[in-house]
């Protein structure tokens, strides 16, 4: 999939309220997750995320959020509209951290 694809599949009504979907599913797990081998800033950052998507998970204010997941997924070339959820929900647990801003030194 090429890059106008991409941005195509980003701005796809239908493709975000499915990113959407898959953000508010993995906040609920980082929101129970015990911070264990994480370090404190990693964790906390984390957590701020999922509390972040969680608060605003029906309204437009998620907007920013969603916009980020939304890029953040249709940047995988191997993600298109006829993705299967599990395939885009893998994809949303995998750029958690990413979008979440925790770096290797954290």
């Amino acid at each position: 999939m090429g890059f106008a694809e991409q941005v195509a599949l980003a701005k796809d009504t239908a493709f975000r309220d499915r990113v959407r979907m898959a953000a508010i599913t993995a906040a609920v797990n980082v929101a129970g997750e015990a911070q264990s081998t994480l370090s404190s800033a990693a964790y906390h950052k984390r957590q701020v995320l999922a509390t972040r998507v969680l608060t605003n998970a029906g309204s437009g204010a998620q907007g920013d959020v969603l916009d980020m997941f939304a890029w953040a997924v249709a940047q995988n070339a191997a993600i298109t509209g006829a993705s299967t959820d599990s395939d885009i929900q893998f994809t949303v647990n995998a750029i958690w951290s990413d979008c979440a801003g925790v770096h290797a030194l954290d």
